[in-house]
C-alpha cells in the first residue's frame, strides 16, 4: 500500500478534489483485487460489488459510512453465528430439497427422432 498518501493529503483531497480520491480509492482497490489469490479474486470483487452499489444509493458521506458500518455489523453477526452455533448451516443445507438430474443427450435425441420427417 506504498501508494497510499498520507492522512492529511487525503483530507486535502476530500476537501478540494473528491473526484481525485474516489478514483484513488477505486485504482488502490482494483490493485488489491488483482494482487488477491485467485482463489479468493471472484468472492472478493463480489464482495467489492456490493460495496460499490452501498455507495452508490447512499446520498451523503454520512450515509455512505453508515450503509458499510451496517454491512460490517451484518457480516460479523452472521460469523458469530456461526461460530456459537456450527451445526446450523449444515442442518439448513440437509434440509433443502433435491434437484433431479436430467440427462439433456436423451433428451436431444428424443426432440432429433420426434422432428425428423415420417
Amino acid at each position: 500500500m506504498g501508494d497510499l498518501p498520507d492522512f492529511d493529503t487525503l483530507l486535502a483531497m476530500h476537501r478540494d478534489n473528491p473526484e481525485a480520491l474516489e478514483k484513488l480509492r477505486r485504482r488502490l482497490t482494483r490493485n488489491i483485487l488483482q494482487s488477491a489469490p485467485d482463489s479468493a479474486r471472484q468472492r472478493l470483487e463480489g464482495l467489492q460489488f456490493r460495496i460499490d452499489m452501498e455507495l452508490r444509493r447512499a446520498s451523503n458521506p454520512t450515509a455512505r459510512c453508515l450503509r458499510l458500518s451496517d454491512m460490517m455489523h451484518d457480516s460479523f453477526a452472521r460469523l458469530n453465528h456461526c461460530l456459537h452455533h456450527p451445526l446450523d448451516e449444515v442442518n439448513a443445507r440437509q434440509g433443502r430439497p433435491k434437484a433431479d438430474i436430467l440427462n439433456m443427450d436423451s433428451r436431444r435425441r428424443q426432440r432429433v427422432k420426434s422432428s425428423k420427417p415420417h
